[in-house]
């Protein structure tokens, strides 16, 4: 009964939204994609749109246009709602210091670092590679690793050569965190383990293989699992502190309480004026 009064909830608004000429465009649409990439992505390495393709359709079972189609709904709805309720959705207040610091003393457990390591690498992509391709990149991963082993060249001179040369890459990964089920899954558990392994300024013996490719990887940083501060930053080298964090989250909760009364008051609206019909005798359960 609660999904069927949501279904017609959702029909009543779109109805209404379709009266009001209420609609959005492909730029909206593509920009709440977007969106959705970057919360769905860590640590600011965001996903590709053709990973939250894929994302989408295994956890939904719906191709790419219907999904598409299912987030221009929503946004319909969403904007109708605000139109409709512009002053209530306006009256959204900031949370006050002491809202922020009562909030990290009851969550402040929430807010940590887990152990997690720095790299630069250079790096020989394997995606989207056939077989025999991708034992041909293995290959040539070995050999620029031989050529660090018998002093032909360096570390820091291979990551010079791959800015002119296109066949491999090479610089800063950015840190790596242990228990991240997205970078298990970019990258594989095995190599995960193997740069872990290493100390700080420590090169990689050997070529590691990972899910994307091939690296020769050399640590630059670690760090332990600790409780981060009010002001500590959520990630080393970030400027947004898990006070900021606290702020958002506080403005994000009252602006979806605020949302949510709003939309229970025009579908109270759209209810009393719409005529609807239930055939009890159609539903099975």
């Amino acid at each position: 009964e609660e999904l069927l009064d949501a279904q017609i909830n959702e029909i009543l608004i779109t109805q209404a939204a379709e009266e009001r000429g209420v609609s959005v465009s492909e730029g909206e649409l593509n920009q709440a994609i977007q969106r959705q990439k970057a919360s769905v992505g860590q640590q600011g390495q965001q996903i590709s749109d053709a990973q939250l393709r894929q994302l989408r359709q295994q956890q939904l079972g719906i191709s790419w246009d219907e999904y598409r189609e299912r987030v221009r709904d929503r946004l319909i709805q969403e904007k109708y709602v605000m139109q409709e309720k512009r002053s209530l959705l306006q009256n959204t207040s900031a949370p006050t210091e002491e809202e922020i610091e009562n909030f990290y003393d009851e969550n402040a457990t929430r807010f940590t670092n887990p152990a997690m390591v720095r790299f630069e690498h250079v790096f020989v992509d394997a995606r989207n590679a056939t077989g025999e391709e991708r034992q041909e990149k293995r290959r040539q991963a070995q050999e620029l690793y031989r050529s660090l082993r018998n002093g032909r060249n360096s570390f820091d001179g291979l990551l010079d050569e791959s800015l002119d040369d296109t066949s491999f890459s090479g610089g800063d990964f950015g840190y790596l965190m242990r228990q991240s089920q997205q970078d298990r899954n970019l990258l594989g558990q095995e190599f995960i383990q193997s740069v872990f392994a290493l100390e700080e300024g420590e090169m990689s013996d050997g070529v590691l293989e990972s899910n994307v490719g091939f690296h020769i990887v050399r640590v630059t940083n670690r760090r332990s699992p600790r409780v981060l501060g009010l002001d500590d930053p959520l990630l080393p080298g970030e400027s947004r502190t898990v006070r900021d964090q606290i702020r958002n989250y506080l403005i994000s909760n009252r602006q979806q309480q605020g949302f949510q009364q709003a939309l229970q008051e025009v579908v109270e609206d759209l209810r009393e004026e719409a005529e609807i019909t239930i055939y009890e005798e159609n539903l099975d359960w």
